[in-house]
């Protein structure tokens, strides 16, 4: 396939594949929605959401109030936005400029 079609065929298949990807992923939100009861059904569901099976003494097993926050507390939420803004930007730079596929096709680029 590479051989006869050359990069420029790698690069339509990979744009095709990106398109069906992202298709697939909007119809399976949706069924996903649809079966809940869209995002007020997803809210109840997640306020019980406890499992049957617990560990004493503890409350990772309980929904948290603050779940569908985008930025919770930096000091003392479960996942601390600080370290995900600046230390996800280095590692992405990082990925996205040293992976020898991606550093291959974006330089093969006429223009």
């Amino acid at each position: 396939f590479t051989i006869t079609g050359g990069l420029s065929a790698v690069i339509y298949t990979d744009a095709l594949q990106t398109v069906i990807m992202v298709v697939g992923a909007f119809v399976l939100m949706f069924i996903g929605f649809d079966r809940v009861g869209w995002y007020e059904g997803l809210l109840e569901k997640y306020k019980g959401a406890v499992p049957a099976l617990t560990v004493p003494n503890t409350s990772c097993h309980l929904p948290r109030s603050d779940a569908f926050h985008m930025f919770r507390d930096p000091v003392t939420g479960d996942l601390p936005w600080p370290g995900l803004i600046f230390g996800l930007t280095i590692l992405a730079t990082w990925c996205w400029c040293t992976d020898q596929v991606i550093v291959q096709r974006s330089l093969s680029a006429k223009h």
